[in-house]
């Protein structure tokens, strides 16, 4: 018999006993009920062990829960972490890609404007270098015309 069982059979041994008239009294078996207390004392320490082991496991199961709980909370933390870093990576390497590609364009731009200016003028120069060997050309057919054309006469004559 449990504890429970006990005091419910104590109980009714009360409300089930002999009524003393005008009291709120009652007459009890004593044995009955000496028998019912002894059963109560050694049935409540075991009860109270189960209850206290129970309370204890409860307890931790519960640190148990709140350890692990806490791992996953720190995992957690430290992947969120991680995941920010790589992100603030990222975003990094792709603002840099970004200044490395407009550096790029701007000093191809440069290049092709350096270059388009020097060609420029070097054509100048060489435009001007022909025209001067062509009035040297102009000047020698110059020369030499009027002395073909007196030498052809000469040579009818």
């Amino acid at each position: 018999m449990n504890v429970h069982e006990t005091i419910d059979r104590i109980e009714y041994l009360v409300t089930h006993s002999r009524r003393i008239p005008l009291t709120r009294s009652v007459a009890i078996d004593e044995d009955e009920a000496m028998e019912l207390l002894d059963a109560l004392r050694l049935n409540l320490p075991d009860e109270i062990k189960q209850a206290r082991w129970t309370v204890q496991e409860s307890q931790r199961l519960l640190a148990e829960a709140q350890a692990e709980a806490a791992r996953l909370t720190g995992q957690a933390t430290d992947r969120a972490l991680n995941l920010i870093s790589q992100h603030e990576l990222v975003r990094r390497a792709d603002k840099q890609a970004e200044t490395l590609l407009r550096d790029a364009t701007l000093r191809a731009e440069e290049i092709r404007r350096s270059a388009d200016a020097y060609v420029l003028e070097v054509m100048q120069n060489l435009e001007a270098q022909l025209l001067a060997a062509m009035g040297t050309v102009q000047k020698g057919l110059e020369v030499l015309r009027p002395e073909r054309t007196e030498a052809k006469a000469a040579a009818r004559r």
